[in-house]
């Protein structure tokens, strides 16, 4: 039995589960869509979904049942709820202080923790004001986790394309290149945002030897070799 056979056996409990006929045109959707999918996950997928939708689930809600059983299968660590992670920021600003209580953060919480860490700051006398730093750092970790959730998705769904991969891969590599300073981005005429390679000043080597701690005859033999 082949993927697809596997993948439409995995669907079949749809059509005996719900009294919405499901058409051969959109069994064959369900199975193209969702053919990347592991049959054996696929298939809880679908006891789950039936065991709590009224209605037939659509592509979209067997997924993310999907998504759901393969995170918690490979004990894959949930992301802490905001209040939580607000709770845990407060324990350490508390317990190790403001000069290293970041150090005993990380993910998510870190990364939010650090635009309103300065409010711990002893320096700021009375200024400190929980409740507003608390509803900065709730805010702001709910549209992360939004963002998280989104990349994963979006992972997860080129898993098995490799030329989307290929350029996934590409566009990284030159992402680091950019943050690094060996690539920059310079606006055209046009309006349009363009990489280039970074401009380097051209070095200088007979400027280089003049200042070199060697003896001039080791120099001339340097510059009769350089053709300076």
């Amino acid at each position: 039995m082949n993927n697809q056979q596997q993948t439409l056996k995995a669907l079949s409990m749809l059509q005996l589960a719900y009294t919405t006929d499901m058409s051969e045109e959109r069994m064959l959707l369900y199975v193209r869509m969702l053919g990347d999918v592991n049959p054996v996950t696929l298939e809880q997928a679908v006891a789950n979904t039936i065991n709590k939708c009224k209605f037939l689930p659509s592509i979209a809600e067997l997924r993310e049942e999907c998504s759901a059983l393969s995170a918690y299968v490979n004990a894959h660590e949930e992301i802490p709820t905001p209040q939580s992670a607000w709770e845990r920021v407060i324990k350490c600003a508390s317990t190790y202080g403001y000069e290293h209580g970041l150090e005993y953060l990380d993910g998510l919480t870190l990364k939010c923790a650090k635009s309103i860490w300065s409010s711990f700051n002893p320096l700021m006398g009375d200024e400190y004001n929980e409740a507003s730093c608390r509803s900065q750092f709730i805010k702001q970790y709910e549209q992360e986790e939004k963002r998280e959730m989104h990349r994963q998705r979006m992972a997860n769904s080129i898993k098995d394309n490799h030329v989307l991969l290929k350029a996934r891969e590409k566009a990284e590599k030159e992402q680091a290149m950019i943050m690094s300073g060996q690539k920059q981005i310079e606006v055209t005429r046009t309006g349009n945002l363009v990489e280039v390679a970074k401009k380097t000043n051209p070095v200088d080597l007979n400027k280089i030897l003049d200042n070199a701690d060697i003896s001039d005859k080791g120099k001339a033999l340097l510059r009769s070799a350089i053709g300076g």
